[in-house]
């Protein structure tokens, strides 16, 4: 194999960072391979500063070695999936922008500033917006961060957020294709099937896609659900997907980037590196390594290069996915996209920004019910009992935004006794909490299809004979557990951001929001 080739070769990865950053280790195993595209975390975005150092340090490098300056990825979708959390940089979530009821104009001026502070921090891709249609309620790793449940909907949030980002010269890379949206599964954990026929597809979950490819998306982020009635195989490694829906149907030319390698739903079936050649086959063009593991790259670099070598893959397929990408770093002028500290430092903390940003969250806090208990708080002694912010299924880093709503609401009404729940159920702080004097409890609730055990402490707090007001912090689908509760608020996400604006609206009695999708009852 010539050298060319293996530089061609390591264009098609993407791989993220240990915890302690570019180490010696990493950047020897990207020159040796010519590695061309890097992926962030919220570890590696602790500062302004730091994250301009790394960016600085990955694009010499990887121009020293290849002749060509990397893609600089970042997950950057708002609401509770945000790496860099700074200032106007913070902006909320998809459903939250359609509960808000944020028209064209708004979306392509959110995605222009976000992608203007993006580019100036150097990151030049921007795994966003979800596109996906949130069909099923019971869907546990999409939910709020779709903008709706059609298509239509999606279209006309999205499409707008993705022009105005693009504006800025950063890719969006449009998720998840060809959709996660009407499943109940989850791909971090397990193998996920979609099994709705193909002409309801391409009239859902399809046509998001195929409108953001005419509005020129550069790129696309892969799902790895299996379509049934596509194939059998995840889309990330299916050819019917990759290449004849997408290609040749659907005539897409941007870079297609797969979904992190290393997820169950993936990983399962193909161990040992060998998804990596199936998702060149089927025509991904970029093979993403989210949580850095050297180990798991090297797997994945041989398994390439030996079926590169065997003929398995052919130097014509190498090629496409080059020309492909090469292209779009031509379009995107990624060899201009280096960090400019100052201006990064200007546009985040901009504080027009900043409080528009509120303003729009505050905008989207929407009232389910309320049986007249919301408008009487003023004079009442308040017990708040919520869980703190934690991960869940062991895609969230370690830096990431560790918050109690309780302690937030606490700091912004008077007279309010904090509790940190626990996502396992009552623990004898909160029992003893319950037990306490207090005319009303307000309760956060987060996710409670995954942690039912909140609602044996919503339970106790009923049992008391007093008014409990329900805050879902994440997702309002869960108003089916709670709707026995004197009042229920929704904010759509768990972030500071979201946790202040619920406070406020709460202290205000102002519930701007309207709901966005169907509630199922059951």
């Amino acid at each position: 194999m010539t050298e060319q080739l293996k530089k061609k070769i390591g264009q098609l990865f993407m791989t993220g960072f240990p915890r302690n950053g570019f180490t010696k280790e990493l950047k020897d195993f990207c020159t040796k391979y010519y590695i061309g595209n890097f992926t962030l975390n919220a570890n590696d975005c602790v500062s302004t500063e730091g994250l301009c150092d790394l960016i600085n340090d990955v694009r010499k490098s990887t121009f020293d070695a290849t002749g060509i300056y990397p893609l600089i990825e970042i997950d950057q979708e708002g609401g509770w999936v945000t790496r860099f959390y700074e200032g106007a940089t913070m902006v909320s979530g998809a459903m939250s922008f359609s509960a808000m009821q944020a028209d064209e104009k708004k979306m392509y001026h959110v995605g222009q500033r976000v992608g203007g502070i993006l580019r100036a921090l150097g990151c030049n891709v921007s795994t966003s917006p979800v596109l996906d249609v949130n069909i099923d309620p019971n869907n546990p790793i999409i939910g709020t961060r779709s903008y709706g449940e059609t298509a239509e909907k999606v279209i006309e949030v999205a499409i707008p957020f993705m022009e105005g980002m693009q504006s800025q010269n950063v890719i969006c890379a449009v998720k998840h294709f060809p959709g996660h949206g009407n499943v109940s599964g989850d791909t971090h954990l397990n193998v996920v099937h979609n099994k709705v026929d193909a002409d309801t597809l391409r009239k859902t979950e399809f046509l998001t896609f195929k409108k953001a490819f005419e509005a020129g998306a550069g790129g696309l982020m892969t799902a790895h659900v299996v379509h049934d009635a596509f194939t059998d195989l995840p889309a990330t490694v299916s050819h019917e997907i990759m290449t004849d829906l997408l290609r040749e149907e659907m005539k897409f030319e941007g870079i297609a980037v797969t979904d992190a390698m290393g997820m169950r739903g993936l990983e399962d079936l193909y161990p040992n590196g060998q998804s990596a050649p199936k998702a060149i086959l089927a025509g991904c063009d970029v093979l993403l390594y989210y949580n850095f593991s050297l180990d798991a790259l090297q797997k994945a670099v041989d398994a390439v290069y030996n079926a590169v070598d065997s003929g398995e893959i052919t130097e014509d397929r190498i090629n496409e996915s080059y020309n492909r990408l090469i292209a779009q770093k031509e379009r995107f002028k990624i060899a201009l996209a280096e960090p400019d500290i100052e201006y990064a430092k200007k546009l985040i903390n901009d504080k027009e920004g900043i409080n528009e940003n509120f303003a729009d969250k505050l905008s989207s806090v929407t009232k389910i019910k309320d049986d007249g208990i919301l408008g009487t708080l003023c004079d009442k002694k308040i017990l708040c009992i919520s869980p703190v912010c934690d991960a869940l299924r062991g895609v969230e880093e370690k830096r990431r935004q560790i918050l109690s709503f309780a302690d937030i609401f606490a700091e912004n009404l008077d007279n309010v006794h904090a509790c940190i729940s626990s996502l396992k159920g009552i623990t004898p702080e909160v029992e003893n909490a319950i037990s306490g004097e207090y005319d009303v409890a307000v309760i956060g609730i987060f996710d409670a299809s995954s942690y039912k055990a909140q609602l044996d402490i919503m339970n106790a707090l009923k049992n008391t004979g007093r008014p409990v007001i329900a805050v879902l912090l994440r997702t309002p689908y869960d108003y089916r557990y709670v709707k026995d509760c004197n009042a229920v608020i929704t904010g759509y996400e768990y972030t500071t951001l979201s946790a202040k604006a619920i406070a406020e609206a709460i202290k205000n009695n102002d519930y701007r929001g309207k709901m966005p999708v169907t509630l199922p009852e059951n």
